[in-house]
């Protein structure tokens, strides 16, 4: 089954970029939605030196934007972020 909806939450930690000191790397914790009461958790990465957080605490739909190589020649998937309910939309 295949599941397009996260969580994001306010967790976030920050550390300092190990090649250049002047950056923070950022890390908030979001979640998978997989149905009522069950989540899978993961950190998604940020760069905290240019944004607060990757986005407002919330719920918020993913959906696909098309395939492209990255720098490396790897097939990505580009995705889209929508908030879904009020309190994610108002941060949005």
């Amino acid at each position: 089954m295949n599941h397009d909806t996260i969580r994001v939450f306010d967790e976030i930690k920050r550390n300092p970029n190990r090649k250049d000191p002047s950056k923070t790397n950022g890390f908030q914790v979001c979640a998978i939605v997989k149905g009522e009461g069950r989540m899978q958790e993961f950190e998604q990465y940020f760069d905290a030196t240019r944004e607060p957080h990757f986005l407002p605490p919330g719920d918020y739909k993913v959906v696909p934007t098309g395939l492209y190589l990255d720098r490396d020649g790897r097939l990505q998937m580009g995705r889209e972020f929508q908030p879904l309910g009020a309190k994610a939309k108002a941060a949005a």
